[in-house]
């Protein structure tokens, strides 16, 4: 591979007129951007508009049908391209440095030097991974900074980077800004797709509005806004209000002492027909709470009761018996697999047939997942997007008629309309008097779904909250692991 030289001049990257159709479905419709030397560009676009198309265009991995990609007067080349895509499909036996370093030419140095160039970047972006650390024994967001890592330890000319902060708290969205940042070095490009138009809006210098396959507005980050985002994108202003629906002062799930790792055990409730937020840094015990409610990393609990009922939570088939569905926001197996449990919730299969169901049917929706995209390039046919799949596993959720929700990122990968809807939605399950727990890294998200937010600091209940005493800047403070934050 070439490596491209710091003191490269300044040319801007020119996209012009490209195309790509699937069947008779026409993506991009003739797609024109300019990216200068050193620039954020923004790109947003409701779901399914062909963000990540253009992005696999330019990556080298889909052929446009016509239209080019230029840099200094020559075509740009795939070698040239680096790209976060939305579904991490990384080895998990692999460590950061080789993750870090994958695609460049260093394989043939000393692994001692290999690792101290992993470590320089780490500590340049301000992590703490270790380059030793194994992938598979890592949290989602931190094999997605690992990626944006990457950015700094081998640089190309362009860098795009497809919604991977959609799982980032507060403190790894300032880690991404600060990589991102560095990694631009003066000349290179990055093109940053998100749906997070305030994220947008705030770490990009300019931003391209997708609709209809094509760019149709490209707006400064100074002058433009949510609003205005929103209305190139949909056509009209969409904006996402604080849930309104009447809660219940009756106890649907009550638990009490709940060994999560603190000094104090959890204890709370989940009143029917409420949204309870849980907020708190990444070693806090949120995380813990919620796999041990769905049944994955059971906990030392003095009790919990559901609907006045005592029940247990020793497993994942206690979770589907009792009627608790469990989203996940991620495009991958563990995701899969909770769907798969959700279906189980209808066949209430013996303990003993439990696994092998879920794994042979989490083992057919993976097929499922995979023929789709895998159509999608033998007919020239588009596949869901991420937001698109999100979205139909979640109506197919709610019309399962759980008791109980544990959401995990729901909204991960919708676009401002769809978040809309899925307002809509949530309001229509709870309203049937069915308790969620919500579990959102987005704290501006968080806060517009619950009706309370339950604070974690140190492994113990810091805090509950009402959302409408709090901000978005305070429960930021909490993600980063500031507590107390200011109030």
């Amino acid at each position: 591979m070439t490596t491209l030289a710091m003191d490269a001049p300044d040319y801007p990257i020119a996209i012009e007129g490209v195309t790509k159709s699937f069947g008779g479905v026409e993506v991009l419709r003739g797609v024109d951007l300019e990216l200068r030397p050193g620039e954020i560009m923004g790109l947003v676009g409701r779901n399914g508009v062909g963000k990540s198309t253009l992005a696999a265009v330019l990556a080298g991995s889909l052929t446009a049908d016509a239209g080019s990609a230029h840099y200094a007067g020559a075509a740009l080349e795939p070698w040239q391209v680096s790209i976060i895509e939305q579904q991490l499909r990384l080895d998990p036996t692999m460590n950061v440095a080789e993750a870090m370093f994958r695609q460049s030419d260093v394989q043939h140095l000393p692994e001692a030097e290999v690792m101290a160039a992993a470590r320089r970047a780490l500590i340049e972006a301000g992590s703490a991974l270790d380059p030793e650390d194994r992938l598979g024994d890592l949290q989602e967001s931190d094999r997605r900074l690992v990626e944006v890592v990457r950015l700094l330890a081998d640089p190309r000319q362009l860098m795009i980077i497809d919604e991977v902060s959609t799982t980032f708290n507060a403190r790894e969205t300032e880690d991404l800004r600060f990589a991102a940042r560095r990694a631009t070095g003066g000349h290179r490009s990055i093109l940053f797709i998100t749906h997070r138009l305030d994220e947008a809006l705030d770490l990009c210098d300019r931003i391209a509005v997708m609709r209809d396959g094509k760019v149709v507005e490209v707006v400064s980050s100074l002058t433009a806004t949510t609003e205005s985002l929103s209305e190139a994108m949909f056509g009209r202003v969409v904006t996402l209000r604080p849930r309104s629906a009447p809660v219940s002062a009756t106890s649907l799930l009550s638990v009490t002492g709940l060994d999560v790792g603190g000094e104090q055990p959890v204890s709370f409730d989940l009143h029917e027909g409420e949204v309870l937020g849980l907020c708190g840094a990444r070693d806090s015990g949120v995380s813990e709470l919620v796999h041990a409610l769905t049944g994955d990393a059971p906990l030392p609990v003095a009790g919990i009761t559901l609907e006045g009922e005592a029940v247990t939570l020793a497993s994942p088939w206690d979770a589907s018996r009792l009627r608790i569905g469990v989203l996940a926001g991620a495009a991958d197996r563990g995701s899969d697999t909770y769907f798969a449990r959700n279906l189980m919730m209808l066949d209430d299969p013996a303990q003993e047939d439990y696994d092998a169901q879920v794994e042979d049917t989490a083992a057919i929706l993976v097929a499922f997942r995979e023929a789709d995209e895998q159509a999608s390039r033998l007919f020239n046919r588009p596949a869901l997007s991420v937001g698109q799949r999100r979205w139909r596993e979640l109506r197919e959720l709610a019309a399962e008629h759980s008791r109980m929700l544990i959401l995990i990122e729901p909204t991960r990968g919708m676009d401002l309309s769809a978040r809309e809807e899925f307002t809509a939605l949530l309001n229509e399950v709870t309203g049937r008097g069915v308790g969620v727990l919500v579990l959102a890294s987005d704290e501006s998200e968080l806060l517009l779904l619950s009706d309370r937010i339950l604070v974690l600091a140190h492994q113990q209940v810091a805090a509950e909250w009402n959302p409408i005493d709090v901000t978005v800047e305070q429960l930021a403070e909490v993600t980063r692991g500031e507590w107390p934050p200011t109030r």
